[in-house]
């Protein structure tokens, strides 16, 4: 279940404590995250390694997420792949001198356990990207549009915005008719 002991740990000094996973994590994710459809099995493959009071993680996730497209609503299956690395601060020691982009996860004294199920499970939300497209909307075709509109890519929306500069000729010869009458106020 991906959580060990403190004690359990600390027996792997010389050498990395290694695990291989496979976890059904569905459940657990679609309860945190209404907009996701489906999950398939998590392949969680990973190493701790003790160091003077702190456990390092080093873990590979590998999954995949069915969530809807943020245009459409269709399904998209997101294959998500991403490491994470994370410190685990068992002895309590200071952790002030260490690099700033650490993240150091405390122990809790009356359960002292690395929960690393736990950060499977976050780091998996975290990297559902804000923005799910099909392969046809990512290709910028079928773009969604109605009764008197429509969505454009940003290309033609700067393609216009062009367009709108350049003066008709005809508007341009209005343009001087009003002159005279601010001079004579």
């Amino acid at each position: 279940m991906l959580n060990w002991d403190v004690q359990d740990v600390r027996k792997y000094k010389d050498k990395p404590f290694d695990f291989n996973e496979e976890l059904d994590l569905k459940k657990e994710l679609m309860e945190r995250s209404e907009d996701i459809i489906d999950v398939g099995i998590a392949k969680v493959d990973g190493q701790l390694f003790n160091d003077n009071g702190l456990v390092i993680s080093d873990i590979k996730v590998e999954t995949m997420v069915t969530m809807p497209s943020t245009r459409s609503l269709e399904p998209v299956e997101l294959p998500l792949k991403f490491r994470i690395n994370e410190a685990y601060n068992i002895d309590d020691i200071d952790t002030e001198e260490l690099d700033e982009n650490t993240i150091i996860i405390p122990i809790d004294d009356e359960h002292p356990t690395i929960d690393v199920y736990e950060s499977v499970l976050d780091n998996i939300l975290l990297n559902i990207p804000s923005r799910v497209l099909t392969e046809e909307e990512a290709s910028g075709k079928n773009m969604p549009a109605g009764k008197n509109w429509e969505v454009i890519s940003e290309e033609d929306y700067n393609k216009q915005k062009e367009e709108d500069k350049q003066v008709n000729p005809e508007f341009a010869k209005l343009k001087n008719l009003f002159k005279d009458n601010k001079e004579k106020e």
